[in-house]
Parts: structure tokens; C-alpha cells; sequence
């Protein structure tokens, strides 16, 4: 595995990404990567019971956030707004389960979902990859605290929230809990786990 600083890998992505829809190559640049600890630290901003999604760096190309999950953990079942999405782990073990879409969910209102491909767990380095053929998943921290480092073809301001059992999914406006390092709330935090 490799190891690199976070600003310096930020860096040679957005010089791949040049313009160039679609980040050529962006999953062969996060297979085994894994990040220097001590250049994680600024973005480590934790919560008790849920995940935090932190804003590295964005751009009209691209979006880079660092999310921080207690154990136990779970995001919503979400697509990720027609783009392209990358999810590296960086600490800690992952349960994913990929959903296929068997009718409607291209806009809020009916979606009826099929059952779940589940990998897992899944721990450090290991790389999963979004697309719009197959965009739905739900994420779960099995072992934290976790990191996980997703980069977006695209920054991604929504998405759509399913309920399998109801059928139906809601468009969600989605925020950070920091920018750059800075918090947008005052923490009721954890305090950030040792890193490796």
C-alpha cells in the first residue's frame, strides 16, 4: 500500500482531472492508498452515534471529503446525484450494501429497490466505486472510529434518500459538518481516534 499526505494526493488528482469529465484513472490512484495520519487530522471531526462528512476540496471538476464514523454508524440507502463516486477506506471496517433499482427512483416519489449485494467487511484500502448504472447504496461503520475518503465527478449538493420498505425516496440537500478543516457547529464530539 501506498502512503501519501492528503494535500499532495488532492493535488496530482486535480491535475488527472484537467477537465476531463468523468477523473480518468481515479480509482487505480485510491486502490491501497492509504493517507499519511497526521494529514487527516485537520478533517477528523467526530460525532457520537452518526457520520460526519467533511469538505477537503471542491471544484466545478470534483469534490473531496473526509467522513468520520463512530462504530456502528449508518448512512441513509442514497444514490449520489448522477455522478460518479469513489469511497476509500482510510480506518476502520465497512459493511456496504449495493442496491439495484428495479423501478421508478430517478426523482423523488415511487421507488422500488431489490435486495441488497452485501460485501463486507471491508477494511483499510479498500475501494468501492458509484456509478449512474448503479448508484444506491447504504454504508455502515462495523469497526470505528472509521474514516472513509470519497471523491464525487462533480460535487454533489443532493441526492436522493430511499425507504425500501415504503418504496417511495425524497430528494435530501446534503451538508458539511466542516470546510476545510473548520467546524460549521460547535462539536459534540469525539474527540478524533488515534490513527495507525
Amino acid at each position: 500500500m501506498s502512503a501519501m499526505c492528503l494535500g499532495e494526493w488532492v493535488e496530482r488528482l486535480r491535475e488527472k482531472a484537467g477537465g476531463v469529465p468523468g477523473l480518468v484513472d481515479v480509482g487505480e490512484g485510491l486502490a491501497g492508498l492509504v493517507l499519511e495520519p497526521s494529514s487527516l487530522r485537520p478533517y477528523l471531526h467526530f460525532r457520537r452515534g452518526r457520520y460526519t462528512r467533511n469538505l477537503v476540496y471542491r471544484d466545478a471538476r470534483l469534490e473531496v471529503l473526509l467522513n468520520c464514523w463512530d462504530t456502528g454508524a449508518v448512512s441513509p440507502i442514497h444514490d449520489h446525484d448522477g455522478q460518479e463516486c469513489w469511497f476509500s477506506v482510510q480506518a476502520g471496517a465497512f459493511l456496504l450494501e449495493n442496491y439495484p433499482l428495479e423501478s421508478g427512483g430517478l426523482g423523488p416519489g415511487p421507488a422500488r429497490l431489490g435486495a441488497p449485494v452485501v460485501m463486507g467487511p471491508v477494511g483499510l484500502g479498500h475501494v468501492d466505486f458509484r456509478c449512474p448504472r448503479a448508484p444506491i447504496h447504504r454504508v455502515t461503520a462495523t469497526r470505528g472510529p472509521a474514516i472513509s475518503l470519497h471523491v464525487y465527478a462533480g460535487p454533489v449538493d443532493r441526492c436522493l434518500v430511499f425507504d425500501a420498505r415504503r418504496q417511495r425516496c425524497v430528494a435530501r440537500e446534503l451538508r458539511y459538518h466542516s470546510v476545510f478543516g473548520r467546524p460549521l457547529a460547535p462539536p459534540e464530539a469525539l474527540s478524533p481516534p488515534p490513527l495507525p
